[in-house]
C-alpha cells in the first residue's frame, strides 16, 4: 500500500570523510509497470540500494515523475522508491502538472512543492518551476522568489554554499529568468542540479555549475544509469554510471579545472600540498588504490569508517600549468575502475578563468565521455526527438 508522506524526509549526515553524496534519478515519464522504465527503475533502485546506501545523503527525483500525472503513474513511481533505502526527494516537472494540479504530486511524491533542507554544511533550496499548475507555463513565481530571497540571505548570514534543486535551466523560465538568474549570481550559488533535458551536461557560467542527467523514461543516447554528485571542501564532482558497471571512482577534490567554481580556494587553483580524496563503490570490497601523476605513483589509504580513500599530492617538481592527476583501483575480485581529473597548478596567483557567455546553458564544457557526457545534447529540448 502507498502511504502519503505527511512530512518532509531527513536527509542522511555525511560519513566519517564529511563529503556529502547523492544520486539523480533522471526523469522517469512512469505510465505502468509493463514498460521498460518501471524495469529500469527497479534496477537502479535495487543497485542503489546493494553498493551505494551506506554512503548516500539522499536520492533526488527532478520531476516528470509520471508521464500524465495521473493517479495511477504515480502509485506504480511509488512501488519502486518504496523500496529504496536512501531518503528520497522529488520535484515538480511539467509532465507532473499535465492534470493541471499538483494535488497528485503533493499526496504520492511530496508533502511540498517548495522546501528546504541542509547536509553537511550546504543548504539544498527545492523550486517548482510549475507552481501555477500549467505544463505550458515554465516560471517561477515572485511569492516563491521572496520565499528564495530570504533563504538564501539566511544561508549567506550562516555562511552555507547554496544547491539548487529544479527542474530546468534557469534561462528556461520565461519572465522569472532574469531575476533568478541574479539571486544565483548575488548569493554565489555553487550548484544548480536539474532535469528536463533527457541527457547529460555540465555547463559552468563562471559563478555556478549547472549538471543536468538524461532520461530514465525517455533515452536517446548511452545506457540506462543514473548520476553521482559529490560536495567535498566546495568541490563539485559529477559522474554518470551505467547500469551494472562496478567498481566505481570518483576523485571529489582536488577541482578538476573545468569545474572551478573559487579561484581563492587551494583545492581549485593549487599551489602546494593538497590531499586527493576519492570515493569509491563496489559490489564487492576495494583492496588497494593508487593515486599517479606523470611518473609518479603513490598508494592511497582508506578514511576509517567511510567510502573514501586519500593520499597528499605534493606537485613540488611541477611547473605551473595543467596537469592529469589519476587513481586506480582493485577490487577482490580483481575488477579494476579508475578515475582521472585536470587540475590547475598556478603558484604565481595568475590564474585567470575562461570567458563565459551570458546564457547558463551556452556555456556546457562539451563532451567529456569519461564522465558519461558524450556532448550529442540528444534529447526532447535540443537536437533530439519530440517526446
Amino acid at each position: 500500500m502507498t502511504i502519503r508522506r505527511t512530512e518532509l524526509p531527513t536527509p542522511n549526515q555525511p560519513d566519517a570523510a564529511g563529503i556529502v553524496s547523492w544520486v539523480h534519478l533522471g526523469d522517469l515519464h512512469m505510465t505502468n509497470r509493463g514498460e521498460q522504465n518501471y524495469h529500469d527503475l527497479c534496477s537502479v533502485v535495487n543497485e542503489v540500494n546493494a553498493v551505494m546506501a551506506h554512503s548516500l545523503s539522499f536520492a533526488y527525483l527532478p520531476g516528470d515523475n509520471a508521464e500524465h500525472g495521473d493517479e495511477e503513474e504515480y502509485v506504480v513511481v511509488r512501488e519502486a522508491l518504496d523500496q529504496l533505502r536512501v531518503p528520497w526527494y522529488s520535484i515538480v516537472g511539467d509532465h507532473d502538472v499535465h492534470t493541471r494540479s499538483l494535488e497528485n504530486f503533493l499526496r504520492y511524491m511530496m508533502p511540498a512543492h517548495v522546501y528546504g533542507f541542509e547536509i553537511g554544511g550546504y543548504r539544498f533550496l527545492v523550486l517548482n518551476t510549475f507552481d501555477s499548475a500549467d505544463p505550458k507555463k515554465f516560471g517561477v513565481s515572485g511569492e516563491q522568489l521572496s520565499w528564495l530571497n530570504q533563504e538564501m540571505e539566511e544561508a549567506r548570514r550562516r555562511v552555507l554554499p547554496i544547491v539548487l534543486l529544479l527542474h530546468c535551466y534557469p534561462s528556461d523560465l520565461g519572465e522569472s529568468a532574469d531575476e533568478l538568474s541574479r539571486l544565483i549570481r548575488d548569493f554565489k550559488v555553487l550548484l544548480l542540479d536539474m532535469g528536463h533535458t533527457h541527457y547529460n551536461e555540465i555547463a559552468h557560467d563562471g559563478n555556478a555549475i549547472y549538471t543536468t542527467t538524461r532520461s530514465i523514461g525517455q533515452i536517446e543516447e548511452g545506457p540506462v544509469g543514473f548520476s553521482i554528485t559529490n560536495l567535498d571542501s566546495g568541490v563539485v564532482s559529477w559522474r554518470f554510471k551505467a547500469l551494472r558497471e562496478w567498481p566505481l571512482v570518483m576523485i571529489t577534490t582536488p577541482s578538476d579545472e573545468r569545474l572551478i567554481s573559487d579561484s581563492t580556494s587551494p583545492n581549485q587553483i593549487i599551489q602546494g600540498v593538497v590531499p586527493l580524496r576519492a570515493k569509491v563503490w563496489g559490489d564487492c570490497p576495494i583492496v588497494s588504490g593508487t593515486l599517479s601523476s606523470g611518473s609518479h605513483a603513490i598508494p592511497l589509504r582508506q578514511i576509517q569508517n567511510s567510502a573514501v580513500w586519500t593520499a597528499e599530492f605534493d606537485p613540488q617538481d611541477m611547473p605551473d600549468g595543467t596537469h592529469s592527476l589519476r587513481t586506480d583501483f582493485t577490487d577482490a575480485e580483481g575488477k579494476l575502475a579508475c578515475d582521472e581529473i585536470l587540475i590547475r597548478l598556478c603558484r604565481a596567483g595568475n590564474y585567470e578563468p575562461p570567458s563565459r557567455k551570458p546564457r547558463d546553458q551556452d556555456n556546457a564544457v562539451g563532451a567529456w565521455v569519461s564522465r558519461g557526457i558524450l556532448g550529442t545534447q540528444l534529447g526532447p529540448n535540443k537536437n533530439g526527438r519530440k517526446w
